[in-house]
């Protein structure tokens, strides 16, 4: 009997639509249930970074391995709880500097009517917004080592965030693509979210979070032959 040569390209791509297709249908219940966790432990603030990882962690293993939908509390916590001490610095460094370019972005558009010098500082800003973000969605799932699907606990990695980080902006670099592709995606969701509010509160309360953290975790994993 003669093999069919197989196009390991398209197959790959095949594969990377079915499984997407699964994470925002079969998997859709238990994003709802991490965004509703990341709310919930961002509502001190300080928290953020752990919060963060814990949902990057888990949409990055649903992509990967769906056996994480039957323990996703348990899975969502236990990373959040890890990654604590960890993220608190990190976490916080991120949210000033998100706050300070964020607010330096919207304020140099509103002047670059009045006057060109705002122009490039304002694309300076989006510039730093764009890499950080790039850096963060490699960062935060590369603090989490290993997962144990029978004990529900995962292992955060001994190296720095110093040392991550570096890793993660070579990654972020290597796969520009995708990981530009994934925060234009995210930051148009989020920004229509923003916009209509308080329209899109239920939508925020539900999946908000969750599905453009979902995009970004689809950007750090590389598409694989699936066996159906």
């Amino acid at each position: 009997m003669n093999k069919v040569p197989v196009d390991m390209e398209m197959a790959k791509k095949y594969s990377f639509r079915i499984r997407l297709r699964e994470v925002f249908t079969d998997g859709l219940l238990t994003n709802l249930k991490w965004n509703l966790f990341f709310i919930f432990t961002s509502l001190p603030v300080f928290t953020v970074g752990a919060s963060m990882a814990a949902l990057s962690n888990c949409t990055n293993l649903l992509v990967k391995d769906d056996r994480v939908q039957y323990a996703a509390a348990k899975i969502y916590f236990a990373s959040f709880k890890a990654a604590f001490r960890k993220m608190l610095p990190a976490g916080l460094v991120m949210l000033v500097l998100n706050i300070v370019f964020g607010f330096g972005l919207g304020f140099y558009i509103q002047m670059m009517g009045q006057n060109i010098i705002f122009v490039p500082m304002a694309s300076l800003s989006l510039l730093v917004l764009i890499a950080l973000w790039a850096v963060a969605i490699h960062l935060m799932p590369s603090v989490f080592e290993d997962t144990d699907f029978e004990n529900n606990t995962v292992t955060v990695t001994e190296k720095s965030i110093k040392e991550l980080a570096g890793e993660a902006a070579a990654t972020a670099f290597a796969s520009m693509k995708k990981t530009i592709i994934a925060l234009v995606i995210s930051a148009v969701m989020v920004v229509l979210l923003a916009l209509y509010m308080p329209l899109t509160i239920p939508v925020v309360l539900t999946l908000g979070f969750a599905i453009p953290a979902q995009i970004c975790a689809f950007s750090h994993t590389e598409p694989e032959i699936l066996d159906y």
